[in-house]
């Protein structure tokens, strides 16, 4: 059982119109054992492409896209690794 404590610690919380350093992602991405590739199909992965962070967590069904404009978050969408087509927008992932 995790305590709440525990679950803040290690919890990262990306919103639309926020800044994100992506080096700091990288680095907490990489203290989870996720694995940069070019492109994610399965969970535990990232990619980072320019302005755009893929992330397939282990907490969610599909992975994530996250778009950057400079350093702000643009949009994030949830969208299907094999067709790399958006499912649904939104506000903010954690």
């Amino acid at each position: 059982m995790i305590n709440k404590k525990s679950l803040a610690t290690n919890t990262f919380l990306i919103k639309k119109g926020e800044i994100l350093d992506r080096s700091f992602l990288e680095e907490f991405l990489h203290s989870y054992d996720f694995e940069k590739t070019d492109f994610v199909y399965e969970a535990g992965q990232f990619a980072i492409r320019g302005g755009i962070i893929d992330v397939f967590s282990f907490a969610h069904e599909l992975p994530y896209r996250i778009e950057l404009f400079g350093e702000e978050v643009d949009s994030i969408r949830s969208f299907d690794p094999g067709s790399q087509l958006s499912v649904e927008t939104i506000e903010k992932l954690i």
